[in-house]
């Protein structure tokens, strides 16, 4: 049997949870951020800084047109877009989440100022997982590209 008297009180005995809701987690607006800024912003990544290496590496020009892309090119343009995909793949699933967060949290807010502030979070999450989601598919599709054309080639 356990004596009450030498078990450690926690960190709530005796007071109110803080903020009033225990089942209710707190919205962070940097799950927001990330979700609606992670995937655009790997795609402009890779976008950027894959046309900057293959400008770079492709300039040089042989009688017949462009030499061939040096040995470095192809592994580099693969590894960005891998993380790039990686960045991206973490970003819809943050908007994911929170899409989800911001509907339990939704349904416990139901009038006032509280409802239109949950309604608003609700909203841009929705927003935000449609940009992360549109901007994964472009992301996909410049990693096939990077993946099926050559870099120095005509295409």
């Amino acid at each position: 049997m356990i004596d009450s008297s030498t078990h450690a009180p926690s960190a709530n005995d005796g007071n109110p949870p803080r903020g009033g809701h225990d089942d209710v987690a707190r919205f962070h607006s940097w799950r927001l951020m990330i979700g609606t800024l992670a995937a655009p912003l790997a795609w402009f990544a890779q976008m950027f800084a894959g046309e900057v290496l293959t400008t770079r590496a492709c300039t040089v020009m042989g009688a017949g047109g462009p030499a061939d892309p040096p040995g470095w090119l192809t592994p580099v343009l693969i590894a960005l877009s891998v993380a790039c995909f990686a960045v991206g793949v973490t970003g819809v699933v943050v908007a994911w989440r929170t899409v989800i967060f911001t509907r339990a949290r939704r349904r416990h807010a139901l009038h006032g100022r509280a409802r239109r502030i949950a309604e608003l979070e609700w909203f841009l999450a929705r927003v935000s997982v449609l940009s992360s989601a549109m901007f994964l598919f472009g992301l996909v599709s410049t990693d096939l590209a990077v993946w099926v054309l050559t870099p120095c080639g005509r295409w």
